[in-house]
């Protein structure tokens, strides 16, 4: 970009060739009032960003420099036209509130240029319709920034223009009230408008707001949040590389949790002669008592000891919250392995995104998505496989429909129907579990037509022509038989992938919790390899990590042999260095997964388990089966923010701190980028953070862990991986997130892996399989349960569900089932069934539901109500040993009234 010499205000500065004016005032510290101004997008309605050019008034905001302008902010001609605009704005300007008023741009910069406010008329007409923001049009100056943010923005197209002349105003959908519109509650109107006509119900001036990174999914947003007498009160998107502003309905109002009186506030021991099990409505003090940190530390160092002395370490296993921070997730690694002995730990990963991490790291190099969320505004075409990311990640569902509307080919893989097929050129519904189908046989038509790039395969891949052989069942016939895809639609797929480039593939839990999960993305990275579309610019994989830091949690090494930077435990060189740091004896085996240690722990093999912010009873397979395990452990400790189901089976249940609004570290998103997480305000009670509790521990241990902050202890990571070489606290704080590998001080991150090549030498091709249906289990149990998530909870519930915003906007504790075989079941809607699976039962009300196809049904493991997990088999991905959450067999039963 090259640069032009303009006179801004008296001086001769450069600018960037092609920004806007508006733009240039700011990097020199000059302040030019906006209320249109939205940035990223062009407006330019409103011109109160007016300045002289030349002689003449021109919007700031839209108009670009050029070489000689003579510019001026602040002329007389430009404080008149300001004042004549704000005097027309005010005219019919009224306020419902003083609180309203504060949040005022036209108010605050009226009293600026020495004109009287607009007034405040409490009972002036409002929408109130939403459960949790109110439109008042009176204090709307047709800005148009909320149609914006809504329909440009986050793709929502709820907002519109409505009306013509003196009557235009802003409304939604077909003119319908905001509580009545297909209004997602994502709440980026609200951040948008510059008046206070868009506003959250109840907000209030904070003290003080602190950004942080979303507690919620991978995406990674940055959010602001505004504090008062130490309670959140507020939260609204702030400007970060993944968002951009952005946030989902969960970001925006799914903070109450962190105020919430349920909070753990004290170390709690479980009383004498109590009997492991759920509490069933018995006050907690009956079942615990209060202890203090050294009490509960204390019990715990020699529980400890006395199971290492009795079964040596391979008897203790530790799961650990893919929602704390890497530094927290780092430093339980190290204790568990180094203060304990054992190398069984595990994290979340396992229940979701392992396949996708094992077989990126097996194939390509490293178990992460290959390229930045936001170069899918630069793919031509775009495969979304196994996601319902408008629910699930909307904020990056919000560029895949900017990508579509700016001409990219959608194209849509899922067993049921998503919104974001509204936006798709092709939305193919595919039987469940038969991905692996589709996918190689469109790789066999790829390379029967000759679209595959066999220079890129030539110089960059091995293992080429055994895989080629491997494709000769996965015909376009047998694909169609398998999959209930037509060939033809196969045909069209297959080539727009191949030809039209870039090209991306996404996808979420759908092809990765099943049995066969690791051939599923084998299957799509082959497809990728086949194509070139690796390495480049608007192509690649991208798996959409579901939890806030799960990708960080496999990068720090919470897995079974591996340590950090994803280096293996069992490599005598990578041991030798891990022990000169660590001073200590790494463990000499592989541990279990955590899927593995409750079959062992109900097996009475491991006798030990510390768990961390998991609801394992909730999210493991089989509840029942875990609940049993639980049982039978000689001793469980559960750290949480919360009493979840599992810790009331613990025998000490350990206060923690909330990860990313009171703590700080680092999360890891979904595109491989650390952004830091803020203090945002005090722990409740005696609650502390993950890695202090850890550091703590390990000293009654007998072991030393090294580090007494987070700060050192990402100085430690940056010396022992690679990856992170150049990572610290005070750099991100100067850069903002950085996407590892960052392997020194003066490396920019990695936006695009593999751009240079392969670490591992050369890509490998999978030979993947695929095994024909179960009839005999079909014919028992006829219909395919998907368990998933719904846009307003997250996983079990124990964040969102103390929010009481969440709680009006959530859907509830039901499965989805299509009218025809709710009719040939004779089941009516609303009507509480039976689900039957080969290892449990639950009761369940059905709702009529036409996004899931015949033979189909769809739930989600939100609510304690519906435990939706206990119908879940521990049929594991054999590599693995994730679970197949999203095709469990189950019939359906009656039930007498």
């Amino acid at each position: 970009m090259g640069m032009v010499k303009v006179v801004l205000n008296g001086k001769e500065v450069e600018a960037l060739e092609g920004e806007t004016i508006l733009n240039l005032a700011r990097r020199y510290g000059i302040e030019i009032p906006t209320l249109c101004y939205y940035e990223g997008f062009a407006n330019g309605s409103c011109r109160i960003c007016v300045v002289e050019v030349n002689g003449r008034l021109m919007p700031s905001c839209i108009t670009k420099v050029s070489e000689g302008m003579k510019i001026e902010t602040e002329s007389a001609r430009v404080t008149e036209a300001r004042k004549t605009l704000l005097r027309l704005l005010l005219k019919n300007h009224t306020h419902r509130s003083k609180e309203e008023q504060m949040r005022c741009r036209v108010c605050e910069y009226a009293v600026k240029y020495g004109l009287e406010p607009a007034p405040v008329i409490p009972d002036v007409k409002v929408d109130d319709t939403h459960p949790a923001i109110v439109f008042n049009p009176s204090a709307c100056v047709m800005c148009r920034k909320c149609v914006i943010a809504c329909d440009i923005d986050q793709n929502n197209d709820v907002i519109a223009v409505i009306g013509r002349g003196s009557g235009t105003r802003v409304g939604f959908d077909l003119d319908t009230s905001m509580g009545m519109s297909s209004c997602v509650s994502c709440g980026a109107c609200v951040d948008a408008c510059p008046t206070g006509a868009l506003m959250e119900k109840g907000w209030v001036p904070a003290d003080k707001v602190v950004e942080t990174t979303c507690p919620y999914c991978g995406t990674g947003c940055q959010v602001e949040y505004g504090v008062k007498d130490g309670r959140v009160i507020w939260a609204r998107g702030a400007y970060g590389p993944a968002n951009e502003g952005k946030l989902c309905v969960k970001g925006k109002f799914g903070y109450h949790y962190v105020n919430s009186p349920e909070r753990l506030t004290k170390p709690l021991i479980r009383r004498p002669n109590v009997p492991k099990g759920p509490l069933n409505g018995r006050p907690i003090h009956e079942v615990f008592r209060e202890a203090t940190w050294d009490e509960a530390l204390d019990l715990i160092a020699s529980k400890i000891r006395e199971v290492l002395n009795k079964y040596g370490p391979a008897a203790i296993g530790g799961i650990m919250s893919d929602r704390s921070t890497n530094e927290s997730i780092y430093a339980f690694q190290k204790f568990m392995r180094c203060a304990i002995g054992t190398d069984s730990i595990d994290q979340s990963a396992t229940l979701c995104h392992e396949p996708s991490a094992w077989s990126l790291a097996t194939q390509l190099g490293f178990g992460a998505a290959t390229n930045p969320i936001k170069d899918v505004l630069n793919s031509r075409t775009i495969i979304v496989v196994g996601s319902n990311m408008n629910e699930t990640h909307p904020v990056i569902a919000a560029y895949v429909k900017r990508a579509a509307k700016q001409g990219a080919h959608l194209i849509i893989v899922n067993p049921i129907h998503t919104e974001l097929a509204r936006y798709a050129e092709y939305e193919l519904l595919i039987r469940p579990g038969t991905d692996v189908v589709l996918f190689s046989a469109m790789a066999k038509y790829i390379i029967d037509m000759g679209w595959y790039d066999k220079d890129f395969i030539d110089k960059y891949t091995e293992g080429f022509e055994d895989w080629v052989r491997s494709l000769g069942a996965f015909t376009l016939e047998f694909a169609e038989n398998v999959t209930g895809i037509p060939k033809d639609v196969i045909k069209e797929v297959a080539k727009l992938y191949a030809l039209e480039k870039p090209s991306m593939i996404m996808w979420t839990l759908g092809i990765t919790e099943h049995e066969n999960g690791t051939e599923n993305v084998s299957a799509l990275i082959n497809l990728a390899l086949l194509t070139g579309n690796v390495g480049k610019p608007g192509a690649g994989l991208m798996p959409l990590r579901g939890q806030n830091n799960v990708q960080g949690g496999a990068d720090v090494g919470c897995a079974p042999g591996r340590l950090p930077g994803y280096q293996p435990l069992m490599d005598p060189e990578v041991r030798r260095r891990f022990e000169e740091v660590w001073r200590c004896r790494l463990p000499s085996f592989v541990g279990f997964r955590s899927t593995e240690m409750i079959d062992m722990a109900k097996r009475g093999l491991i006798k030990m388990l510390y768990i961390v912010g998991e609801n394992s009873v909730r999210s493991h397979p089989d509840s029942k089966a875990v609940a049993e395990a639980l049982s039978k452990l000689e001793f469980l400790v559960v750290q949480d923010i919360f009493m979840t189901e599992t810790a009331e089976y613990a025998d000490v249940v350990i206060p923690a701190a909330s990860a990313a609004l009171e703590d700080y570290g680092t999360f890891t998103n979904t595109e491989r980028r650390l952004q830091l997480t803020r203090k945002v305000v005090d722990s409740p009670g005696d609650a502390r953070p993950d890695w202090w509790v850890f550091t703590e521990l390990a000293r009654r241990l007998g072991y030393d862990m090294g580090f007494s902050n987070s700060s050192e202890i990402i100085r430690e990571m940056a010396r022992v991986a690679p990856i992170f070489g150049g990572l610290s606290h005070e750099r991100l704080e100067r850069e903002g997130g950085l996407q590892w590998p960052v392997p020194s001080e003066s490396s920019p991150g990695t936006p695009i892996l593999y751009a240079d090549g392969f670490p591992r030498g050369r890509a490998r091709f999978r030979v993947v399989g695929w095994r024909g249906f179960d009839v005999v289990m079909e014919r028992l149990y006829p219909y395919s349960l998907i368990i998933g998530r719904e846009r307003a909870q997250y996983h079990t519930a124990t964040m969102t569900s103390r929010s009481p915003v969440l709680k009006v906007i959530w859907r509830g504790p039901i499965v989805e089932m299509n009218p025809e075989d709710m009719g040939v079941e004779g089941v009516k809607d609303g009507e509480v069934v039976k689900l039957v699976s080969p290892v449990g039962e639950v009761l369940v009300r059905v709702r009529a539901s036409n996004r899931v196809p015949r033979g189909v049904l769809f739930t989600t493991f939100h609510y304690p109500e519906l435990l939706a997990n206990t119908l879940v088999p521990a049929v594991l991905n054999p590599i693995t040993k994730t679970p197949a959450y999203k095709d469990t067999r189950v019939r359906i039963e009656k039930v007498n009234a």
